[in-house]
């Protein structure tokens, strides 16, 4: 089936922007990942906020890769929120503190709250190695795996080896606009895999994933001969970049 497939091969934390800082990690990128979750009443109370105060305030701080993503298939009314991250940044005062002071950052906290059910934070290192840079991709397709015991190595060889070049390709034909493979880190469930699809539209999601479109039927069914029994899937979303909470 389509699905069972797509599950294989499309990906998705989600995560992504342009232009990432490398971590002290040789081969990766340390990502801050951010899931809040929002009442659907106050989704345009956060919104607003998120609009005309927080990244206004966090572009001023010098934060330079910020990209909101909300979901649109998954959880609903939740956000999620991926920048490049360093542990130093802890040592000093939060960014809006820096930019509106003590008493405005703790007045606009306090407002987004209000309007705030949950949050979480995690950290994923993005494997750059096998990273498709999606731009300002507006779709994302995310998709977590855990490895089976004793096989993360050989999944990540198969991904670097078998799907990272057919992405590829795909990317070049205009399949598709992007991928990034990340890992848990801190914050999150240890050893989960995370495989992001980036597109420009909704409409490619309708029809077969990138690799069948790249390798045809024999070569699609040596591909998934390859990666089968590496890994079992946890779940997909589909998420919608949010352009102008985003930079």
């Amino acid at each position: 089936m389509r699905s069972t497939f797509s599950a294989f091969i499309a990906a998705a934390l989600l995560l992504a922007g342009a232009s990432l800082a490398q971590d002290g990690a040789t081969g990766t990128t340390r990502l801050l990942v951010t899931h809040v979750r929002v009442p659907p009443a106050k989704v345009g109370m956060w919104l607003e906020l998120q609009r005309n105060e927080v990244v206004p305030a966090l572009k001023k701080a010098g934060i330079k890769d910020y990209t909101t993503y909300q979901t649109v298939v998954g959880e609903v009314a939740e956000f999620v929120i991926v920048r490049p991250f360093a542990f130093k940044e802890l040592d000093s005062p939060d960014p809006l503190d820096r930019v509106l002071g003590a008493a405005p950052a703790a007045a606009l906290r306090a407002k987004l709250g209000e309007c705030t059910e949950s949050m979480h934070r995690s950290i994923e290192n993005r494997h750059d190695d096998v990273y498709l840079n999606p731009g300002a991709a507006a779709v994302l397709f995310v998709s977590r795996y855990r490895a089976m015991p004793g096989r993360a190595r050989d999944y990540m060889a198969f991904v670097r080896a078998e799907m990272y070049p057919v992405m590829k390709q795909a990317q070049e034909d205009g399949t598709f606009a992007g991928l990034s493979v990340t890992t848990s880190v801190q914050g999150g469930e240890p050893g989960i895999i995370t495989l992001n699809m980036h597109y420009e539209t909704f409409a490619p999601l309708d029809g077969p994933p990138p690799v069948a479109k790249t390798l045809g039927p024999q070569g699609t069914a040596a591909f998934l001969t390859k990666g089968a029994g590496l890994i079992s899937q946890l779940d997909q979303s589909i998420l919608r970049r949010v352009a102008d909470l985003s930079f």
